[in-house]
């Protein structure tokens, strides 16, 4: 597997390669010109062997050295945020330092004087501000382009993680507790397995449903949720009670899925539910600007630190999409709240997989 610096270090010298091969071209031009100017004729290409190297390779000593001017730049001044000043900095640069080594060479180089000396200083200069404007739209694409990639690569560790808060509502333990649930029921009440088997469905349609989905309504969360409840009751009865209270702009905000599912189930595994100790979870809104959901406290059955599993997952996953971080409490009553997205904020996501 070609690692990061391996990649960066081959580009490094495809770019060094790259300029390099057009320096030469360019430099043998130039010395063209020069041999042109100073005698109005071209000699000889054996006459002029030593000048026409010395030029090429004067020219590739400036383009190398304008090169490693616009690297140490980039890191000073930006070019997506400030363009216009990024290239006339790395201009003005460039063209100091060229006219400086071209006045430094100028008596060996060139034998007809200060004419032939301006006239190739203006090609330097025409050619360094056409050499700016490559290297700012190259740099510009090429952040364009790790700017996708990063997003691509944001949306992929966003996908993964919804998938591993997917598997684990699909996990065989869940599907066996269900099926273990149906089969008491059908033969004691036989109307209410029939209901049951209908809200499990709606259960695990709606996790098939947006295992590609980044985010869903309020309002879809909270349908599933209360399809979840409807589970737990038939095994908690009334001693397990679910409130849920909140405002119609509210329901229609964007929420990464199972996020509410994931607190719910959490205060199931970790509480014992008895009828002298029964649970309540209250799912509210606080000021429209975040999502409380307050458990009550029992005998705890489980370490307090696996709590941190689906959590952790939740956390991860808003910080996706907001600046704005969760708030856990864990105080006689345990409470989570959940920053209320706005529409603005979501981003693009995949279409939902077909059922």
């Amino acid at each position: 597997m070609v690692t990061l610096s391996q990649s960066s270090g081959r580009e490094t010298v495809r770019r060094y390669a790259l300029l390099t091969l057009v320096s030469v071209v360019l430099g043998f031009l130039f010395a063209l010109y020069i041999t042109y100017s100073e005698v109005g004729h071209l000699p000889p290409f054996r006459d002029q062997f030593g000048k026409y190297v010395a030029v090429t390779l004067y020219t590739v000593l400036i383009s190398l050295v304008a090169f490693q001017i616009d690297s140490i730049l980039d890191r000073f001044i930006s070019w997506r945020n400030n363009f216009v000043a990024r290239f006339f900095v790395g201009f003005l640069a460039n063209a100091t330092i060229t006219l400086l080594l071209i006045a430094f060479a100028a008596k060996y180089l060139f034998s007809s004087g200060d004419e032939v000396t301006l006239k190739i200083s203006i090609l330097f200069i025409i050619s360094i501000f056409i050499y700016e404007i490559f290297y700012g739209w190259f740099y510009s694409y090429r952040s364009y382009a790790i700017t996708q990639v990063e997003g691509i690569r944001s949306e992929r560790w966003q996908l993964e993680l919804q998938f591993e808060s997917l598997k684990n509502q699909i996990s065989p333990h869940y599907l066996f507790n269900c099926l273990n649930t149906i089969s008491s029921l059908l033969y004691k009440d036989s109307q209410m397995a029939e209901e049951f088997i209908r809200r499990m469905s709606d259960t695990f349609k709606y996790v098939l449903s947006n295992q590609k989905q980044q985010l869903v309504s309020v309002r879809q969360e909270v349908e599933f949720v209360k399809a979840y409840y409807y589970l737990l009751q038939v095994r908690y009865e009334h001693h397990l009670k679910l409130e849920i209270n909140l405002p119609k702009n509210i329901l229609d905000t964007p929420i990464p899925p199972l996020s509410l599912q994931i607190l719910v189930e959490n205060a199931v595994k970790h509480n014992q539910i008895s009828k002298e100790q029964p649970l309540l979870v209250y799912i509210s809104a606080q000021d429209n600007t975040h999502i409380t959901v307050i458990s009550t406290k029992t005998t705890s059955i489980k370490p307090s630190h696996s709590f941190k599993i689906g959590l952790e997952n939740i956390r991860n996953r808003y910080e996706f999409f907001s600046s704005d971080k969760i708030v856990i409490k864990d105080e006689d009553r345990f409470i989570v709240q959940l920053p209320v997205l706005k529409a603005q904020k979501e981003k693009k996501s995949r279409k939902p997989a077909d059922i």
